[in-house]
């Protein structure tokens, strides 16, 4: 395989590939990431077009310096096959399959992209998997998903086909998605993937989209699913350190560092006690704090 790859999924946006002006308009914004989807917001009758949409701007070089991802058709679809063989492209990061209900069907896409891969000329392990969480059956079997391939960075939480599979509907903080995403938090983070957490609905609902998300962030997630440009500053709001955060951190790092130079692991910072557990976490958030840096230099 390849060596693993940085990724900052604070706002992994879906364009619909179908749309060229939605497409400009994607190229143009601050999304961390882009998920062209030739999937469910493409009428069945311009899935090729989509395809041969998708083809013409990745020839054009305009996603070199993006994050991109394609959400592909499902597994058990005939536009599966027509996407593995037509989506293909040297400035393409990986897939978002949907509708994952098991490790085996992760383990099929594996084995496609292997087979895409040396075909092509790639290097093993060149595109990463995104999976959609959509599914009861899904979350029953999520450690094993989560562990199913070393493509696998992220698993994504789709909300409403989860709720079309447990007979329950939408509401603001509906109970039915406590525990998928737990489940999926705690699976993703013990596999060393990031936990993307559904789509919030209601655009224009800026102070829900907080309200929901920051908690979300606080539950371990590290991004959001959007629907709209409306939410992107949102979500990086949403899903990045505070600067009280930072600071904190910052504080506990020091502090710690100093305890060890006296030969103890254990330090007191703002009156309360900290140790290595502690040290571990302040320095992920300085990471984050970096990698967001380093990407929007990157950027430009």
């Amino acid at each position: 395989m390849t060596t693993k790859r940085e990724f900052l999924l604070r706002s992994p946006m879906f364009v619909p590939a179908f749309n060229r002006r939605y497409i400009d308009k994607a190229i143009l914004s601050d999304a961390d990431a882009l998920i062209l989807d030739v999937e469910d917001s493409v009428p069945l009758e311009n899935k090729q077009e989509a395809r041969e949409i998708l083809a013409d701007y990745f020839s054009r070089g305009v996603f070199r310096d993006r994050q991109v991802f394609i959400r592909i058709n499902a597994l058990e679809t005939s536009d599966f096959v027509a996407d593995m063989e037509q989506l293909v492209f040297e400035d393409l990061d990986g897939y978002m399959p949907p509708k994952i209900h098991c490790a085996q069907d992760l383990v099929l896409v594996d084995n496609q992209l292997t087979l895409i891969e040396r075909k092509h000329g790639y290097p093993n392990g060149k595109f990463v998997l995104a999976p959609l969480i959509e599914s009861a059956a899904a979350i029953v079997h999520i450690n094993e998903i989560a562990h199913a391939s070393s493509r696998l960075i992220a698993l994504c939480f789709g909300g409403e086909d989860y709720l079309d599979s447990m007979q329950s509907a939408y509401t603001h903080l509906t109970p039915a998605f406590i525990y998928p995403r737990n489940a999926i938090a705690i699976a993703a983070r013990s596999a060393g993937l990031l936990p993307i957490d559904t789509p919030y609905l209601e655009i224009s609902d800026a102070e829900g989209f907080m309200e929901e998300e920051r908690e979300m962030y606080k539950m371990g997630f590290a991004g959001c699913l959007l629907l709209n440009p409306k939410q992107i500053e949102l979500a990086h709001q949403a899903f990045s350190p505070l600067p009280e955060e930072i600071e904190h951190a910052e504080g506990v790092v020091a502090a710690i560092e100093e305890a060890m130079t006296r030969g103890t692991g254990m330090a007191v910072f703002k009156g309360i006690a900290i140790g290595p557990p502690m040290r571990k976490l302040a320095l992920k958030v300085l990471a984050q704090r970096d990698l967001i840096q380093r990407l929007a230099v990157k950027r430009g």
